[in-house]
C-alpha cells in the first residue's frame, strides 16, 4: 500500500512537470484553454485511479478510457478526411466549370481573359472578365446559358470587360474587381 501511494504521488509530480512543459510549448495562447481542459481531464483520471484500484476496477477504467479515446480520435480523423475530400472535390469542380465556361464562350467567338467560379455550399458564383466589350444581348445570352447549362443563379453571374489604365474599355488587363461589382458587370 505504501509503495502504491509513493508511485501515485510520483506520477502526479511527473504529470505536473509535463503539464507545465506543455503549457509553455503551446504556440498560441488561444489554445491554452483547450490544453488546460484536456490536462484537467487527465488529472481527474490520475487522481481517481487509486480509488478504482482499491475497488479492483483500475484496469477496466484504463482499458475503457483508452478504447474511448482511440474511437473518438478515429471519428475525428474520419471527419477531417471527409471535410478535406469535400474541399478538394469542390475545387476540382470549380476548375472544371471554369474551363467549360471558357470553352463555351470561345466557341461563340467571345474573347475571354479570365473566368472565376466560386462554390459555397449549394450556390455557385461565376465572374467572367472579357477582353472586349459585348452587347447587352450577348451578356443576356451568356447569363441564360450559365443558368440553363450549369445551374448558376442569375444573381451570382458577373460579366465585366477589361479596362485600361485610363478607364476606357480596351485590351489592357490591369485591374479586375474580383467581387464582381464593377460598373457594367452585373446582370
Amino acid at each position: 500500500m505504501k509503495k502504491e501511494l509513493y508511485l501515485w504521488i510520483r506520477n502526479l509530480a511527473v504529470f505536473y512537470i509535463f503539464f507545465t512543459a506543455v503549457l509553455n510549448l503551446v504556440p498560441d495562447k488561444k489554445y491554452e484553454k483547450y490544453v488546460r481542459f484536456f490536462m484537467g481531464l487527465l488529472l481527474i483520471f490520475m487522481m481517481s485511479t487509486p480509488i478504482f484500484s482499491i475497488l479492483g476496477k483500475g484496469q477496466e477504467l484504463t482499458v475503457s478510457f483508452l478504447e474511448n479515446f482511440s474511437r473518438e480520435n478515429k471519428e475525428k480523423e474520419l471527419q477531417e478526411f471527409q471535410n478535406l475530400q469535400k474541399i478538394y472535390l469542390e475545387k476540382g469542380y470549380e476548375m472544371e466549370l471554369e474551363q467549360k465556361i471558357r470553352e463555351s464562350l470561345e466557341k461563340r467567338g467571345i474573347e475571354v481573359y479570365k473566368v472565376k467560379v466560386n462554390i459555397e455550399g449549394e450556390d455557385a458564383q461565376a465572374d467572367i472578365l472579357l477582353k472586349k466589350k459585348i452587347s447587352q444581348e450577348e451578356k443576356r445570352g451568356i447569363a441564360d446559358e450559365l443558368v440553363e447549362e450549369w445551374g448558376i443563379n442569375e444573381n451570382r453571374i458577373h460579366i465585366q470587360t477589361a479596362k485600361d489604365e485610363s478607364g476606357k474599355v480596351g485590351d489592357s488587363l490591369t485591374s479586375w474587381d474580383t467581387s464582381g461589382r464593377g460598373s457594367d458587370a452585373s446582370l
